[in-house]
């Protein structure tokens, strides 16, 4: 027989794609939605004629770990969207981090007093001298302790630029606010927020000016404009009148009046800017991205002070972002039609970050959350993301820096310890692991997918996906991470895409190495995913693997159950049966498994190089009920 008795949480009906539409738009909040500019059709992420499981089901590709103008990279809703629609990936589940989304410990003041350790709220920027073009020796900058403002409530300096080209061809010398080192803490949804900063010229002109530049986020080509990130450039000086906006591509040049010699306050609100700029873009899709001021000439000098820099962000309380982003999701539909957007969160402050997936979503509280309660805080947001109907994922679990891969002996002794670690503790109670990473903090592909056998071995039915956890939107093919996820679903509602994943009617593959489909059937009744209980000593599989690369393979890979527990954090799998492309023509093929012991079975495709490509999620054959209760969406009547 297949299924077990269990226990599931209650997923709700989905909510309205806009509940508080008529508000956002009483607020000002939804933008101009411009027609896409030359895209591309997509090539069809599982082709043209997408077979039908053998239950009526229909695989839908779906990027699962994206962050748009929300999260502290360039990229954007639009630009992502694109990215889907010229790939072929039918939903994006949208997962930006939640602390950032709520603007938790971000910088509110710059007192200019230090490059590199000021005093005052959030950890230390270091301002980063940065010079383009030829420069007279002349050119500098650094703190100087006056002039300061007089409206900075801690007057001990300003940030001192000055520049001359030694042609009529610009050059700059300025300092970048490099925040990496404070979280980024500035980065992040731009909608809404102005920034104040006193500045001082003490030499400007037609051909030379004060600049504070705001990159922004990666749009796709449009109107004639390409593809690219845009940019503000609010100027002192300069060919402009001031008051007056101008396009030049990408870049928005703002003309602002401060008379020399003295100090002015400047409030900007860069949204305003780029919708009277770019009139056909939607200026809530817009990040704060990087900030730089500069000195600019084109033969004269430029030279000036900036000081007291703040920052008001009156858009990050409460779930007044996940409002934003649900405006900016709507007004996007009718450009991406084919392209299904889907409501989720990124939960964490420190490791390990945990996706929150559909339900009533609501932005997190860490009021009081340290590193030594982090682990009990996740799994209270796990189980109230359970009960508002949503799904938890236990994202990148060896970390998310990009290094270069670690010897072999430390990552078998990194994977054995946060095996042991997830078994302890049941991985939080997730639904979802994230497997399908080519590599991430060291770790190869074969380490994570084998953690997750792992916890197989021990009747952890957790769900396996692949992600690209991409922050900028504009190459997904090209992204060394660059896997998805296909589920098995009814159709793409929420609803249904939740039950698929719970059910683990899914695989994940890369995006540029499988474009095919995988599903697995255990004696005609027991899918991929499901858990089956039989004292039967032999099981038929059917297995589906269709598209397979061309000189490439799919394995059948068998995992015993044994129940081993933390003691014995490895994997035993072993490789039972080969199957070149050649001999999978018709998609299908069907094989015996030994089920003279539980085990659990699941089937990866490798390219003509041996690479790993993608991988199914596995069905477990057990003898005897599970020491943990099988999850409703798996069990089969």
């Amino acid at each position: 027989m297949c299924g077990d008795g269990g226990h599931q949480h209650a997923v709700l009906p989905e909510s309205s794609d806009l509940s508080r539409r008529d508000l956002f738009r009483a607020l000002g909040l939804i933008g101009a939605s411009s027609a896409a500019g030359g895209l591309l059709a997509g090539p069809g992420w599982l082709g043209t004629a997408a077979a039908a499981s053998f239950d009526g089901a229909t695989p839908f590709s779906m990027a699962m770990h994206i962050h748009s103008s929300f999260s502290e990279g360039s990229g954007s809703m639009n630009s992502h969207l694109d990215q889907a629609k010229r790939n072929g990936v039918d939903v994006i589940w949208w997962t930006d981090h939640d602390f950032r989304m709520s603007a938790l410990h971000y910088r509110k003041v710059v007192h200019f007093t230090s490059l590199t350790q000021e005093s005052g709220d959030g950890a230390p920027w270091q301002w980063i001298k940065q010079t383009s073009g030829s420069l007279k020796a002349l050119s500098d900058g650094g703190i100087l302790q006056s002039p300061a403002s007089p409206k900075d409530t801690v007057a001990d300096g300003s940030l001192w630029v000055q520049a001359q080209s030694t042609s009529s061809s610009k050059a700059a010398l300025g300092f970048f606010a490099e925040s990496h080192p404070a979280g980024w803490n500035y980065h992040n949804n731009i909608y809404g927020q102005i920034l104040s900063i006193d500045v001082h010229p003490t030499s400007t002109s037609s051909a030379a000016y004060l600049e504070l530049s705001i990159s922004t986020s990666f749009h796709p080509a449009t109107n004639n404009r390409p593809a690219g990130k845009y940019v503000l450039s609010y100027r002192v000086g300069g060919d402009g009148a001031p008051g007056s906006r101008v396009v030049n591509g990408l870049t928005g040049i703002v003309t602002v009046a401060a008379p020399m010699n003295q100090w002015t306050t400047l409030a900007l609100t860069p949204s305003d800017d780029i919708a009277a700029l770019w009139p056909d873009m939607d200026e809530h899709d817009f990040a704060c991205n990087s900030i730089t001021l500069n000195a600019v000439s084109a033969g004269p000098l430029a030279s000036g002070h900036f000081d007291y820099l703040r920052f008001e962000r009156p858009f990050s309380s409460g779930d007044i972002p996940v409002q934003l982003q649900d405006s900016i999701r709507e007004g996007y539909r009718d450009r991406y039609p084919d392209v299904a957007q889907r409501r989720a969160l990124e939960m964490g402050q420190f490791l390990p970050h945990i996706n929150w997936f559909g339900g009533n979503l609501s932005l997190t509280d860490y009021t009081g959350v340290t590193m030594s309660t982090h682990m009990d805080f996740m799994r209270q947001q796990i189980r109230l993301a359970h009960a508002q109907g949503g799904l938890a994922s236990y994202n990148h679990p060896f970390g998310y820096t990009s290094v270069a891969l670690l010897p072999k002996a430390t990552q078998d002794a990194n994977r054995a310890a946060l095996a042991a670690q997830m078994i302890d503790n049941n991985a939080l109670d997730c639904d979802i692991m994230e497997v399908g990473y080519r590599s991430r903090a060291g770790m190869d592909l074969a380490h994570h997918v084998t953690l997750w056998d792992i916890l197989s071995r021990n009747g952890m039915f957790i769900t396996g996906n692949g992600v690209s956890d991409d922050h900028a939107g504009d190459n997904w093919a090209g992204l060394w991470n660059n896997w998805v996820t296909s589920a098995w679903a009814a159709n793409q509602s929420e609803r249904s895409l939740l039950h698929a994943m719970k059910a683990g009617r899914a695989w994940t593959s890369s995006l540029t190495g499988f474009r095919g489909q995988l599903d697995l059937l255990a004696d005609g009744s027991c899918p991929m995913g499901s858990v089956s209980v039989s004292s039967i000593s032999q099981r038929q599989l059917q297995i589906t693997a269709t598209n397979v690369p061309s000189n490439g393979s799919l394995r059948v890979i068998r995992g015993e159950v044994d129940y081993a527990g933390s003691g014995s954090p490895q994997p035993n799998t072993k490789v039972v049966s080969t199957y070149p492309a050649g001999q999978l023509t018709t998609g299908t093929t069907t094989q015996g498994i030994d089920t003279s012991t539980s085990c659990f079975v699941r089937t990866e495709v490798l390219n003509s190089s041996g690479q790993t490509v993608a991988v199914s999620n596995p069905v477990w054959l057990l003898r005897e009920r599970p020491t943990r209760r099988i999850p409703k969406p798996r069990q089969v009547a």
